[in-house]
This record gives C-alpha cells, structure tokens and sequence, in this order.
C-alpha cells in the first residue's frame, strides 16, 4: 500500500461525503448549478479552475443534466455488478453522450471542468454504477501503454479508457464482491505503476 495514496484518497472521501449530503438535500437532484462544480472541484482536487461566469455555466449545466436524468430513467438505482454486457454497453453510450459535452468544440463545454472532473461528478450521482476515471486507477490497471503518455507521465486522451475502465470496473467487482468505491479505495492505494510498456 501506497500511505501518501490511501491518505490522500481518505481526505477526497471527506470532499466526497460533503457533496452526498449535499445532493441529498437538493430539491431536484438532478438539477445541476455552479456550486456542483465546486464541490467536484474540491473533491477532486488538483490545479483546475472554472473559468466562466455563474450564469453561463447554469445554462450549459442544463444538458449535463439532461444526460444524468437519462441515465436514472433507463438505470433506476441498479449497480454495474448486476448489469449484463449488453446493460454495460448501453451504460456506455450514456456516458459517452455527457462526455461529448466537454469535448473541444461543443457548445456546453466549460472551461476548467474537464471529463475526469465530469466522471467524478457522475459516480457522485451513480456510485454503484459508474467509477472515476482517474490516472492513477489508469495505471494501476495496467490499461495504458507507453504511447497513451506524454512526457510527463500524463495520459493522452484520457477520456478514451472510460469505456475501458468501466468493463474492467465490472468484471472487478463481480470478481472480488467489492463495491465500485472500494475497488476505487484499493487501486488506487497501491504503489503506482507507471512503468508502462
């Protein structure tokens, strides 16, 4: 285990059941502000900054919300465990349709809230159905490979393994009878490999 790591995930579990209790108390859950940004922001931590005007972002967090309602309506609280491959590839095209909206050049994109900021937001709102995608879950993996890096051991087109992580995500929790945040939790507290071929 990676102690920096696990610290680091306990402290973003903080930032993680602010924004639950939070969404518990909204009147329409599904209705997306600026201040669900922020809260994604802070659990997500990092050196991203929404760079838009409040009511700019309101208006553009209307599709998002769109996207979330859809999934809700076609998914009703069911977990990626029991999902068929079938389920999952319909779960995937759903995602996808959010994930176009931060896409350079989409109308709804918002500077500063980027697809990983967006798919921590979405396991807020599904946490039994859709993980983070994160790099360092990436890694850990082992579903990246040399080419997908850049110099600084950042990943390229992050948001092209989402598909990927979600099938792995789910063959993993069948497997192990573990919850989508604690295959999170373990993954992502293990030393981090970046040694990739």
């Amino acid at each position: 285990m990676d102690k920096r790591a696990e610290s680091q995930w306990k402290k973003s579990d903080i930032s993680y059941q602010n924004y639950q209790n939070y969404l518990s108390k909204k009147a329409d859950r599904y209705e997306l502000t600026f201040i669900d940004l922020l809260y994604i922001s802070n659990f997500k931590g990092g050196n991203s900054t929404i760079n838009e005007i409040e009511s700019e972002i309101n208006t553009k967090l209307i599709q998002y919300s769109v996207g979330l309602r859809n999934i809700s309506d076609h998914f009703n609280e069911k977990s990626l465990e029991i999902l068929k491959e079938d389920e999952v590839e319909l779960l995937i095209s759903k995602v996808q349709v959010i994930i176009d909206l931060t896409k350079k050049g989409s109308e709804n994109k918002i500077d500063g809230f980027s697809v990983s900021y967006l798919s921590a937001l979405l396991n807020a709102y599904f946490p039994n159905l859709i993980p983070i995608l994160d790099r360092r879950l990436l890694f850990n993996l082992e579903l990246v490979t040399k080419p997908d890096k850049d110099s600084q051991d950042q990943i390229k087109n992050i948001q092209k393994f989402y598909k990927t992580l979600i099938i792995k995500m789910s063959e993993l929790i069948k497997e192990k009878g573990e919850t989508i945040r604690e295959v999170d939790r373990r993954i992502f507290s293990e030393p981090l490999k970046n040694n990739v071929n």
